[in-house]
């Protein structure tokens, strides 16, 4: 999730499905254990995890040059510390997500990686694995609106699929993957890649939902499909572990609705591909303002819909899906979220979908959004601000 972040699930729809919901339980049973508990939960350790929300990927959109390492703390997070990785696996999360943004750290328009920043990176990464956790890292907020694709280093998804943005958009993609996948070649499967965070449109009236625009995000789907095709090909390229490492790709925006035409790339390993997506569900609940702070069976509905869809697409096809991002902001209602967290990780769950919780450090009544208080770990003390509803999710 980005600080403007909006991944619209709408509650009507799910209403749509809350009465097929009790047939589908059986579906997800069935479909629980084709391939999450073989490949993913067995050999991946691949669980329920944590996110290093608002740190590695801090950035600014306002200079190309190489802005360093002060980056990590510009979002208000602290240093990230051994201390703190060590805290989430204790606490019982079996994946860490480490979200990184890299447009702010090239050095040339060969767009070439600050080392030091690599070096940082690898740093947490190291942290994480020596702790028993398994790690993804992504290339997170270089997603860019075509005019800052004129002042800023990263990519951006244009209208006009004939537009040199592209062009420029695919390189910068496959050189951040060739140096990245390069740096951690030899690591093994315990890593995993997220080629992109969230391809979108930035900024356009269609950039979080479709509402009507089923044919511009069909279009943006095709290009995205292109760039996640090209950062494929430059992982596998670059050989070592990379030949066969597990590798995350999302649909636009890594929204579950907004799959218009959009599926997974053809790739020279079998088996190695997962789906990501985010789904802060349902929005009104989740992410929206202080209007909605009770969980009642209409959001239980979206939720229903939300994974008997991805358990219909995907799982029971024998295709891993990963929930890379989900929370549910804090309005002062714990005792409602309690329940958003038990009805959405037992579906999650039954369908052996490892959810990875977007973690921010902002908890009531701080922060001006209401929609953005997505604090579970104090990262200053050590401690959890909710225990009892952290404790669900890692059971």
């Amino acid at each position: 999730m980005k600080k403007l972040a909006r991944i619209l699930f709408f509650a009507m729809i799910g209403l749509l499905f809350v009465s097929c919901s009790g047939d589908f339980e059986k579906k997800e049973e069935n479909a629980s254990g084709v391939f999450m508990e073989t490949e993913i939960v067995k050999k991946l350790k691949l669980g329920n995890g944590w996110n290093l929300g608002n740190t590695l990927d801090a950035y600014t959109n306002e200079t190309k040059n190489n802005l360093g390492l002060s980056t990590e703390t510009s979002w208000g997070m602290p240093g990230t510390t051994q201390v703190m990785i060590k805290a989430i696996s204790a606490k019982g999360f079996k994946t860490i997500r480490i979200p990184v943004s890299w447009h702010n750290h090239i050095t040339d328009l060969n767009y070439t990686i600050d080392s030091e920043w690599l070096a940082r990176v690898k740093k947490v990464v190291d942290w994480s694995i020596n702790s028993g956790l398994t790690v993804i890292i992504n290339i997170h907020h270089d997603n860019l609106s075509e005019a800052q694709m004129s002042s800023t280093y990263g990519f951006c998804v244009p209208e006009d699929a004939n537009s040199p943005l592209k062009t420029r958009s695919i390189s910068y993609i496959k050189a951040v993957w060739n140096q990245v996948a390069s740096y951690f070649k030899n690591y093994d499967e315990n890593l995993v890649f997220e080629v992109l965070n969230e391809p979108r449109c930035i900024g356009k009236s269609y950039e979080w939902s479709t509402n009507g625009y089923d044919s511009k995000v069909a279009a943006a789907n095709k290009i995205i499909m292109e760039y996640e095709k090209a950062a494929l090909d430059t992982i596998r390229a670059t050989g070592g572990k990379n030949a066969s490492r597990y590798v995350m790709v999302p649909p636009y925006a890594a929204n579950p609705d907004m799959r218009n035409g959009w599926s997974l790339p053809s790739d020279s390993a079998s088996g190695k591909l997962i789906v990501s997506v985010h789904a802060y569900n349902p929005y009104e609940f989740c992410m929206k303002d202080m209007s909605v702070t009770v969980f009642n069976s209409s959001h239980k509905g979206s939720i229903d819909y939300l994974f008997s869809s991805l358990g219909t697409d995907y799982v029971s096809k024998g295709i891993p899906v990963v929930m890379g991002e989900a929370s549910a902001s804090d309005k002062n209602n714990t005792a409602e979220r309690k329940k958003w967290v038990e009805y959405y990780y037992a579906k999650a769950k039954a369908l052996g979908i490892p959810v990875i919780l977007w973690d921010n450090m902002v908890v009531w009544p701080n922060g001006d959004d209401a929609g953005e208080r997505h604090g579970w770990f104090n990262r200053k003390d050590l401690t959890w601000y909710y225990p009892e509803l952290v404790d669900l999710m890692v059971r």
